[in-house]
């Protein structure tokens, strides 16, 4: 009889020049330089707990059962799809339970996305890449599939680490450069896929791919669980203009671009139809106080869209909590971020769910951020003011933080 595995939570600071199980025996660092967006890399027992437990007759299962997986994907709180190969179909989630299938039913496959904010074993597991920046961080997803199940060959435009959690998976992978895909499908699946590596996964196992490394995994057991750690690659065109729209945005607060325009020393023209030469310098001369042809000018508003939480989170607000009450139970309670939020920091500034926490806040406020930024939790015995509204109580107000007993 097996029992669930339960993923430790990894010790921090993150021990990156240390040699890891989970990445080949390579510490993060080598990862990262010899690996990480160039080339593919299989790790056998990345888990190491799976294989020890089944030396010692004592297998270990995922950390969520399919009953449990069902039961996420018929709820309107998780995103899932479930696809079937044969033909090729794709039904978007909440699926009712006669969707569900049976178990040993073949052809199959139940896609649940951004499970870390739902389960606490997928953030644990999340959590065990943050040597790789927060900013690229996006979510796990896991599949559960009967024999046979699958997306067909693909490839993703991020990286991706494919962990075995049950059953086993065989994945085909290759390099070629034709990603062509087959027209009329609901889903994206290459034209012309030649597998030119084969690999069987085992419970425990791992496999890392860079981008547009083309793939096809195939369920062999019933119930197989791949957990899938995914990243974000936005376009340059995406960060400049979320950059740009919330540098718009900062204009209010500078009361020199609040006076109007003045020309005293416009002259008489005989081109009244082009745009005067005055108003062009004195546009020019202003964009050059806003220093727009420096990085240092975009960074906040790119910080701040790439801490923006998914579209889909829901927080509830705690409107009866007091200012007072709140700052007790910092001293008591250990306050850690919504599963949902997300926090990010720009050098001494910590922008949360797409917010800029530590602007004029005092420095008791901007440590908190930094904490909760760089551990993910504040422990227990904070001090701030007891009657005074600030960020880190607004935040916890808005449902974006939480208290648990640590």
């Amino acid at each position: 009889m097996s029992k669930p595995y339960e993923p430790p939570i990894p010790p921090k600071p993150l021990p990156i020049d240390q040699n890891w199980a989970l990445l080949g025996g390579r510490s993060p660092q080598e990862f990262m330089k010899v690996f990480w967006h160039k080339k593919p890399l299989l790790v056998r027992g990345a888990i190491p707990a799976y294989s020890l437990a089944k030396s010692q007759n004592t297998p270990l299962d995922s950390p969520i059962s399919a009953q449990t997986l069902f039961q996420f994907a018929q709820s309107a709180d998780c995103e899932s799809r479930l696809v079937h190969s044969k033909p090729w179909r794709l039904s978007a989630g909440p699926l009712s339970k006669k969707d569900i299938p049976k178990i040993e039913d073949t052809d199959w496959t139940i896609l649940l996305q951004g499970m870390e904010a739902i389960h606490p074993a997928a953030a644990k597991i999340l959590s065990w890449f943050r040597f790789i920046p927060d900013a690229r961080l996006d979510d796990l997803m896991i599949s559960i599939a009967g024999p046979g199940g699958g997306v067909g060959p693909h490839f993703d435009s991020y990286d991706v680490f494919l962990i075995q959690m049950s059953g086993r998976r065989r994945w085909k992978i290759s390099e070629q450069t034709d990603l062509s895909l087959k027209p009329s499908l609901p889903l994206k699946i290459l034209k012309n896929f030649k597998a030119e590596y084969i690999w069987d996964l085992e419970p425990g196992d791992m496999l890392y791919l860079p981008p547009h490394i083309a793939h096809e995994g195939i369920a062999l057991d019933p119930g197989c669980q791949t957990w899938s750690v995914g990243f974000r690659s936005p376009s340059y065109k995406e960060l400049l203009q979320e950059g740009l729209w919330r540098l718009a945005e900062s204009l209010e607060d500078l009361p020199h671009l609040s006076t109007y325009f003045a020309d005293p020393l416009q002259n008489a023209t005989d081109k009244a139809e082009q745009l005067p030469d005055e108003l062009i310098k004195q546009v020019q001369e202003k964009l050059r106080t806003l220093k727009l042809q420096e990085i240092d000018t975009f960074l906040p508003g790119i910080a701040a869209y790439l801490s923006e939480p998914k579209p889909q989170a829901i927080f509830a607000s705690k409107s009866h909590v007091t200012a007072f009450a709140f700052a007790q139970n910092l001293l008591k309670l250990t306050l850690v971020p919504h599963p949902q939020t997300r926090i990010l920091s720009l050098g001494e500034t910590v922008f949360c769910n797409g917010e800029n926490m530590t602007q004029n806040e005092a420095q008791e406020i901007q440590d908190a951020w930094k904490k909760l930024s760089k551990f993910k939790a504040l422990p227990a015995g904070h001090a701030i003011g007891k009657k005074a509204h600030n960020s880190l109580l607004e935040a916890y107000l808005s449902g974006w933080l939480e208290f648990i007993k640590r």
